[in-house]
């Protein structure tokens, strides 16, 4: 463990079938890489990437311990796979954000405890975990098991809640590591700060090894925008790409599928991609809570625009409190692909997590992890050409399809 910087730590219902029993000859492994869910499919489809974290619950021997953050748990199954894990002798700790605290946090809080120095706990954040200034929210989805099946040190990091409309109505992903030993420790230290609920320093933690990074952050007040982490990862992608990279002319390739774009913040983002865009870089974008002013932004630099937000209705507001008109089937992943040069180095990398382009996305408990693993980006690559492809899954900027693909 090495500090480098003030502010930088480098650290090197149908799921819930028969629990078998997790013991030392359990060889059952998770699969590791990038996992996608399809709200338009079957049961199986919808659900892939709960039944990922599912799994793993189902795997974890006694005396392990499981480490949630998220900002929703409604799904009464995963709630009851949480409950036998903590009964066969399983440490479940979970935190969770305040904003939508229904009958299964209650639940499972009533049966695990609010003690946070206890093996298994349920604790409520006030706003973001990791800030005194009670601004934001616990927005990042992280699953971890010490031990699942034959498997250790597994981290999930997804944009999906383990909540019954992540499936039925949201594109998600799950990016799942095993084996990485200073990962997970980099998360534990991350997730020991997040249950004390209260001000953390330093305010970014990052873990970087030769393929994987993770950025931890937490409130930040931003007084003027180069200190967006988004945008400083886009800084640093040289639109020059050598041969054997980018799209073969010399341009690097740039894909982004994003969720919630909008606001200031969105907009200087959107800049960015047209200066990259004038640059030489081939850029194209999928979005969904998108503004126009970002999309004006970023037609009139020639970037290809497609959006995911379908079925158009009343819907709860994210924060639960009150009915608003809004997308009920819509893309909810947050990342970038770059095939080209990137951080002075030529590869192919897909940065992926839960931080929106959007203010909140500075206010609250984010991750942010870099993948450079050949086969991670390409997977990352193939759902971002599926949705912009897709008339069903896409379509042009401006329009609010009442149609209901994923019903």
């Amino acid at each position: 463990m090495k500090i480098v910087a003030p502010l930088l730590l480098v650290l090197s219902v149908l799921l819930v079938a028969p629990t078998p029993a997790a013991t030392a000859e359990d060889t059952w492994q998770p699969t590791t890489g990038a996992t996608f869910n399809n709200p338009m499919g079957g049961f199986k489809a919808r659900t892939k990437v709960v039944r990922q974290v599912h799994a793993a619950i189902r795997h974890a021997p006694p005396g392990s311990t499981i480490r949630i953050a998220t900002y929703n748990i409604d799904r009464n199954d995963t709630a009851r796979l949480l409950i036998k894990a903590h009964e066969r002798g399983v440490h479940v700790q979970i935190v969770v954000n305040d904003n939508i605290v229904g009958r299964t946090i209650r639940g499972l809080r009533a049966q695990l405890g609010g003690n946070r120095k206890a093996g298994s706990f349920l604790h409520i954040c006030t706003s973001a975990c990791r800030n005194g200034s009670r601004t934001g929210n616990l927005h990042l989805k992280v699953y971890s098991f010490s031990q699942t099946g034959a498997a250790h040190s597994v981290v999930i990091s997804s944009s999906s809640n383990l909540g019954y409309g992540a499936a039925a109505g949201q594109w998600n992903d799950a990016l799942t590591v095993s084996g990485d030993d200073a990962l997970f420790a980099a998360w534990t230290e991350v997730f020991e700060q997040l249950k004390r609920d209260r001000t953390a320093k330093p305010r970014h933690l990052e873990y970087r090894s030769e393929t994987l990074g993770a950025a931890f952050q937490r409130v930040r007040v931003q007084r003027r925008a180069t200190g967006d982490p988004q945008l400083q990862r886009l800084r640093r992608v040289d639109c020059a790409a050598p041969a054997g990279f980018g799209d073969g002319q010399g341009h690097s390739v740039v894909r982004v599928n994003m969720y919630a774009w909008y606001a200031r913040r969105g907009e200087a983002l959107a800049r960015e991609l047209a200066s990259m865009r004038a640059e030489g870089c081939d850029v194209a974008v999928v979005g969904s809570v998108v503004s126009g002013p970002v999309v004006r932004i970023l037609q009139r630099a020639g970037i290809p625009v497609r959006v995911a937000d379908w079925d158009w209705g009343e819907k709860l507001s994210t924060a639960g409190d009150e009915m608003v008109f809004g997308a009920r089937c819509y893309s909810h992943l947050k990342y970038v692909t770059v095939d080209g040069t990137f951080r002075g180095a030529a590869g192919r990398v897909v940065w992926t997590g839960s931080e929106n382009w959007s203010p909140p996305g500075l206010s609250s408990d984010e991750v942010t992890f870099e993948v450079r693993d050949p086969a991670v980006v390409a997977a990352y690559d193939a759902q971002w050409h599926r949705m912009f492809t897709s008339t069903r899954i896409t379509h042009r900027p401006g329009i609010r399809p009442t149609s209901r693909p994923c019903a």
